[in-house]
């Protein structure tokens, strides 16, 4: 039952919101299925609880997941939102703790996590022909390249570049720890860098080095991963001439200038970035005003716009007026404070450091850690660029992820422990025998 709702997940995050949103196939609702399936797996967890003796959650994990939703609940009560608002604000900031979790109570085997694993490769090499066709053949006459957002969505194209990348250091990490062929690894590279360069995002010149070279920071130094590193930033150095140059090339045609003339001409790179930075600045400056505001912000969903009149939040329009709904990080500022947004952060960062700890290791879960590392870091970023919250694709596969990575930390801490132990006791034994 738990493998079939991943799995249904997984293909909802890649498929509903493209049939409906950009082709107008089916009904609005589909497009809720992702959320549908936390529900169910939320009301299941505790009988699967109760069922499987041998789960163990993480204690820090407990304490985060309650601290994060008291904190969302006082924000409801001070700013006294309304019930309609509250499941808005429900669904936006705690859709994702079910499947975190589901993954730690999760039974699973290796081979369950390689069958997860190929499917969201599989729909993530879909991206490349899918963009391709988009770039030439459907939007062919578009200047921008905004509408080549793959299976992600129309105008997603800034979602859809963060998440080939966060593919691309995956694929680095796998091939670092033997776990893919370089042929393999190839092949899988081009399809997932190739798209990136055709939808014009400006991001991508910043995480591309993350997606790189970040893995091999925390790889063990021998020869043969050496020669696997200079391979990599080989490959890096070239992605990034040729993203540069697919790049200018679209770009002359738009505006008639490639990208240096963008960063070097003054006050172009100051009025692109005020889109993203003067939100965040209107937030913290309208925050301080109000403690209340500056702690627990406005209330969870009640700066946002939601699916009907009732489901929007009474503060939409000072949201619509500081651009708040642009990018995740501002409005989580406005919405849970900034007290809320340090605890959601602590989330990757705990994944962060257990992934680093379990990277150390060999095997299908240590190179998956070591990708877990750019992930932590790709994620936390995008709150800073686009509607990382809001967009199912990157905040479900996170949690998803990260409850994998939980859980495998917490599998080789009590395997530790119960080895120590046991030495403890032969210890015992050997002295007592001894006297």
């Amino acid at each position: 039952m738990l493998k079939l709702l991943i799995y249904l997940l997984i293909l909802s995050l890649f498929v509903l919101d493209w049939l409906y949103l950009e082709h107008g196939i089916g009904i609005r609702q589909m497009t809720w299925f992702p959320e549908f399936i936390s529900i169910i797996v939320a009301v299941s967890i505790p009988f699967m609880t109760a069922i499987n003796k041998q789960t163990h959650i993480p204690i820090k994990y407990i304490l985060l997941i309650g601290i994060y939703l008291a904190h969302i609940i006082i924000g409801f009560l001070l700013n006294d939102v309304n019930g309609w608002v509250i499941l808005s604000g429900m669904r936006i900031y705690t859709k994702f703790i079910p499947i975190f979790l589901v993954m730690l109570i999760f039974t699973s085997v290796e081979e369950d996590v390689k069958k997860i694993i190929w499917l969201v490769f599989i729909l993530s090499m879909l991206q490349f022909p899918i963009v391709v066709w988009q770039r030439f053949v459907l939007f062919a006459t578009s200047i921008s390249g905004d509408p080549m957002g793959g299976t992600v969505g129309h105008s997603a194209s800034g979602v859809l570049s963060i998440y080939l990348l966060i593919i691309i250091s995956f694929l680095v990490s796998f091939y670092f720890k033997g776990i893919i062929s370089l042929p393999f690894f190839l092949l899988s590279l081009a399809a997932s860098f190739i798209p990136t360069t055709l939808n014009e995002t400006k991001i991508t010149f910043i995480l591309l080095p993350i997606a790189f070279i970040f893995p091999a920071m925390f790889i063990k130094a021998k020869r043969k991963t050496i020669l696997q590193v200079i391979l990599v930033l080989f490959i890096f150095a070239s992605s990034f001439i040729v993203l540069r140059g697919i790049y200018n090339h679209f770009q002359q045609k738009r505006w008639g200038y490639g990208i240096e003339t963008f960063v070097m001409t003054p006050g172009r790179l100051e009025g692109y970035s005020k889109m993203r930075i003067d939100p965040i600045k209107h937030s913290f400056s309208n925050a301080v005003k109000d403690i209340r505001f500056l702690f627990f912000g406005r209330g969870a969903g009640n700066v946002s716009e939601g699916f009907t009149k009732k489901l929007s939040g009474k503060y939409i329009k000072e949201g619509e007026f500081y651009m708040v709904g642009r990018v995740s990080f501002p409005k989580m500022i406005w919405e849970i404070g900034i007290l809320g947004t340090f605890i959601f952060f602590m989330f990757p960062f705990f994944i962060f450091i257990d992934a680093a700890r379990l990277c150390r290791k060999e095997g299908l879960s240590s190179a998956f850690s070591l990708g877990m590392l750019s992930f932590s870091v790709l994620f936390s970023l995008s709150m800073f660029y686009t509607f990382t919250m809001d967009s199912n694709l990157l905040i479900y596969l996170f949690f998803l992820s990260a409850g994998y990575i939980a859980k495998q930390h917490a599998f080789q801490e009590t395997t530790v422990k119960h080895h120590s132990n046991a030495l403890y006791d032969e210890s015992k034994l050997g002295t007592s025998c001894f006297h």
